[in-house]
């Protein structure tokens, strides 16, 4: 996911976010600039549900992906304006949470 972000992440304007679509087995990173172009990349995913699009600052999203050393990360979403939960799917006690931006 860290490497998906960083690429994706190229094409984020300071103050655009970058968008993360969740659909069943699958999370899609989209960014998009106006002048530039945009840049999607999907991935695959544990996730079950209704299909949801957030938006977070790339940065702070980099940040702790970046924090993260395990193979896997577990995000907890409630929904698109509520505050995300980012937290390693191993021993470890690290939590993260996230804001997220409007879309």
């Amino acid at each position: 996911m860290l490497d998906v972000v960083r690429r994706v992440g190229v094409m984020v304007q300071r103050t655009s976010p970058i968008q993360l679509r969740f659909a069943e087995g699958e999370l899609t990173v989209f960014a998009r600039t106006q002048d530039v172009g945009e840049a999607k990349e999907s991935l695959p995913v544990q996730f079950s549900g209704e299909p949801l699009e957030i938006g977070f600052n790339a940065r702070y999203l980099l940040d702790i992906l970046g924090e993260i050393d395990g193979d896997t990360v577990e995000v907890h979403l409630a929904d698109a304006a509520a505050p995300t939960l980012l937290r390693e799917n191993d021993k470890s006690n690290a939590l993260y949470v996230l804001m997220p931006m409007r879309v």
